[in-house]
C-alpha cells in the first residue's frame, strides 16, 4: 500500500497548482432500473445532475428509452448508458458493440463502462490476471476508439492503485484512465474523512486524474450490504449528505474531480432522511 504514504503529497500538490474554482456540485446517480416512472422526479428533487442510465445490449429496440431520455434531459438531467460485464473484458467484439448501439442511438450525453475483470476466476492466477489486465486494456481503448467524441467513463475499484497491481512502470488505473476519458472510482465507505475514509481512498485517483486532466468521479454506496462500512444505508441520506460534503471540500480546486456518484437509486430512493 505504498500509495497511501504518497497519497496526501499528492494531494496537495495537485490542490496547490489547480486554479481554484471550488468543488464540483456534480451528483450522479446510478440507475440499474432502467427507465422506469420515479427516477427523474428523485432525481431533480435530490440535486442530482446525472443519471447512470442502466442500457444493456439491445435496449435500442425499447421504446421506453427515448421519451425517458428526452424528459430527463429537459428537466436539465444528464444521461450516460451503463452496461458490462466481467466478460467484456475478454470479449472485444462484445464491448464495442455495445458502444456502438449506444453512439448510433445518438441520444446519451455520455457512456459509463461497468466492466470488472476481478470478477473472473483468472484473476486469482498472478499469470493469468496479467493477461487478463492485458485483454481488459486493449478492449478499453478500443471501445473508447468506437465511443469517438462521446465521453466514455469506467468504474474501478479503490485498489487498483495498489503496485501489485503496477504493469509497465505504471498502476493500473494510470493505464485505466490513459485509455479513455475517465473513470468513478468505488471508494465505497460510510465517512469522508480519515484513513481508510472516502478521501483517503479516492484521493490517488482525483491527484493522478488532475494530472492526466481526466475526470475522476467519486463513487459512494447506499445498498444494504454485509460491511455497514461501505453504505450509507444505516446511516441515511442526511449523514450522506453531511459527508459528501467534507469530500468535495477535500477535493475542492483538484482539476480531475469529477464530483460524486451515488449508487444507485433503488436503494437511495428507500433510505432513512
Amino acid at each position: 500500500m505504498k500509495h497511501r504514504l504518497v497519497t496526501s503529497a499528492l494531494v496537495g500538490l495537485v490542490m496547490a497548482l489547480a486554479v481554484p474554482a471550488g468543488a464540483s456540485s456534480d451528483r450522479a446517480m446510478w440507475v440499474w432500473d432502467g427507465p422506469v416512472d420515479g427516477v427523474i422526479e428523485f432525481a431533480t428533487s435530490r440535486g442530482v445532475t446525472d443519471l447512470y442510465l442502466s442500457a444493456p445490449p439491445g435496449f435500442s429496440s425499447d421504446a421506453k428509452y427515448a421519451p425517458f431520455i428526452d424528459d430527463a434531459q429537459g428537466q436539465g438531467l444528464r444521461v450516460w448508458a451503463v452496461a458490462g460485464d466481467a466478460s467484456w473484458a475478454k470479449n472485444r467484439s462484445a464491448w464495442v458493440n455495445w458502444t456502438n448501439e449506444v453512439v448510433g442511438f445518438g441520444l446519451f450525453d455520455g457512456i459509463v463502462a461497468d466492466v470488472e475483470p476481478y470478477l473472473l476466476a483468472d484473476w486469482s492466477n498472478s499469470l493469468k490476471r496479467s493477461r487478463l489486465i492485458s485483454n481488459y486494456l486493449k478492449n478499453l481503448k478500443a471501445a473508447t476508439a468506437a465511443a469517438g467524441s462521446t465521453e466514455m467513463l469506467v468504474a474501478v475499484p479503490f485498489w487498483w492503485d495498489l503496485d501489485e497491481y503496477r504493469t509497465n512502470g505504471k498502476t493500473l488505473v494510470e493505464q485505466t484512465m490513459a485509455a479513455t476519458d475517465g473513470v468513478i472510482v468505488m471508494a465505497y465507505r460510510d465517512h469522508a474523512e480519515g484513513t481508510d475514509g472516502i478521501v483517503d481512498l479516492a484521493g490517488f485517483e482525483v491527484a493522478l486524474g488532475s494530472q492526466m486532466s481526466k475526470r475522476v468521479v467519486v463513487g459512494v454506496e447506499t445498498g444494504a450490504v454485509s460491511v455497514d462500512k461501505v453504505t450509507f444505508f444505516e446511516e441515511g441520506s442526511a449523514a450522506m449528505a453531511a459527508e459528501l460534503t467534507k469530500v468535495e471540500s477535500a477535493f475542492a480546486g483538484a482539476g480531475g474531480y469529477g464530483g460524486v456518484a451515488i449508487h444507485h437509486y433503488a436503494s437511495y430512493s428507500t433510505m432513512a432522511p
